[in-house]
């Protein structure tokens, strides 16, 4: 089942964060500031429904302050921000790689950089590595895996990774002591997946997740959940399906999967090895964010029907609600309601049904939706953020806000005609305001934007 690699390049990045947990949610945007850094924002690898590896990363820092970190041939540059405003003084990763995924920060200030190789010999050496930075920018130690730590025995040396970040993202989540790091790969048998590498960040020690595994995976999510971690998936054929998994405790190594929304497919496509179709979802992943006390959420947009409707409607945004401690194939685990049925798998002939999705937007197909982004405040509400264009103009981005049920509290409100989301990138809050880095429409200058709420 090899794919073809078509990269795309995709000047756009947001973040985004929440709203007061009333019914009554407003917000302004609070302008833009410019960091003098020429700089253009883009998505390595992004096609269709195939998510890519934005040059500018987002997160915290111990403070709780927003930063980014954007790539360059030989370091990656850290810009620490006082609300919202640029610090002068920035931060040098040396890269210890070419291949660039991401950056983090632990609650002491210690930063982490996650970067890969591409091996072309078949000797399975390291591909992927994180790096482990002082708050100054010295390098403390670099641990690397090749993609075998979150496989099972029974998976040969095929399955490891040669070329990381490819057809699809890369995200990180820190929680306690463990920073794990879900990511698209390209395996030595040329085929597709994701793969999960985590570490103790006191000890740098790899840590083994569990068996966790999508064939043909080309969005990926991880998310600090309790005292682990939960991760989403977005697969085209074992599992052909937005898939969750859950590892409760990291020490332990092991992890549940539980398929939640499935993807409809013209029947015997894959008995039949047609790849193309196979690749197409009819759907792209949003987010996946804390919810209620024990519950998540998985935002994402797709086609309404498991059937051959599928292929001719446009998509729309929905939302399933659920506790990720219960049944994920039972209704009952579900907070959110609506139920849809049909046909699903690799071939097209398993009847599946998914549970808690409740549809958010019912747009004519002179309408199509985009990049959705998904994030939660901590208090039980979450804020749906997606880009909107109407017979091919672009019309912005576009948001609404919703409680820990999955009520709207906010209708659909156009946040800016001009602004752009990051398809790869985890929203960023701090403090109540939305800080996210991207270009104007026209120019290359890196801005911070900003979103009082």
């Amino acid at each position: 089942m090899k794919m073809k690699k078509i990269y795309r390049y995709a000047a756009v990045v947001l973040s985004i964060c929440l709203l007061c947990p009333t019914a009554a949610v407003y917000a302004k945007a609070s302008g833009a500031k410019g960091t003098g850094i020429r700089k253009q924002v883009y998505a390595v690898g992004e096609y269709a429904n195939w998510e890519g590896v934005s040059n500018v990363s987002q997160f915290l820092d111990e403070t709780g302050n927003y930063c980014f970190a954007y790539d360059g041939t030989k370091n990656v540059t850290i810009v620490k921000t006082k609300n919202g405003k640029p610090l002068k003084n920035k931060i040098m990763l040396r890269k210890q790689k070419p291949l660039f995924g991401g950056v983090a920060c632990d609650g002491s200030g210690n930063y982490y950089l996650v970067c890969g190789r591409e091996n072309k010999s078949k000797d399975m050496k390291n591909t992927v590595f994180i790096s482990k930075y002082n708050s100054r920018g010295k390098l403390i130690k670099t641990v690397g895996d090749n993609g075998s730590s979150s496989l099972g025995s029974w998976y040969s040396q095929d399955f490891y990774t040669r070329i990381p970040f490819d057809a699809g993202n890369c995200d990180i989540a820190v929680n306690g002591d463990y920073l794990a790091v879900n990511y698209a790969r390209e395996m030595y048998s040329g085929h597709q997946s994701n793969s999960v590498f985590m570490v103790n960040m006191k000890t740098m020690a790899k840590v083994k997740p569990g068996n966790i595994y999508n064939s043909h995976s080309f969005a990926q999510r991880a998310l600090p959940y309790g005292n682990g971690f939960l991760f989403a998936s977005e697969g085209d054929c074992y599992s052909r399906a937005f898939t969750v998994s859950a590892v409760a405790d990291p020490a332990s190594g092991e992890n549940t999967d539980s398929d939640i929304f499935h993807f409809w497919v013209k029947k015997g496509t894959l008995e039949n090895w047609d790849m193309y179709t196979l690749n197409d979802n009819f759907a792209h992943m949003g987010g996946l964010v804390k919810a209620g006390e024990n519950t998540a959420a998985l935002v994402g947009m797709s086609a309404k029907s498991l059937n051959a409707k599928a292929a001719s409607e446009n998509e729309q945004l929905f939302i399933q609600i659920f506790d990720p401690s219960k049944d994920l194939s039972s209704p009952s685990a579900y907070v959110t309601s609506g139920k849809r049925a049909g046909y699903s798998g690799g071939n097209g002939d398993e009847k599946v049904t998914d549970y808690g999705v409740k549809w958010l937007t019912g747009y004519s197909d002179k309408y199509t939706v985009s990049h959705p982004q998904a994030v939660a405040d901590g208090k039980g509400n979450i804020v749906i953020l997606y880009e909107l264009e109407k017979s091919g103009k672009y019309q912005g981005v576009y948001y609404m806000a919703l409680d820990a049920k999955g009520k709207v509290i906010k209708k659909k409100t156009r946040y800016s005609a001009t602004a752009h989301l990051n398809p790869c990138e985890t929203p960023v809050c701090s403090n109540g305001t939305v800080y996210w880095t991207g270009n104007q429409t026209t120019g290359k200058e890196l801005y911070v934007y900003s979103l009082t709420v």
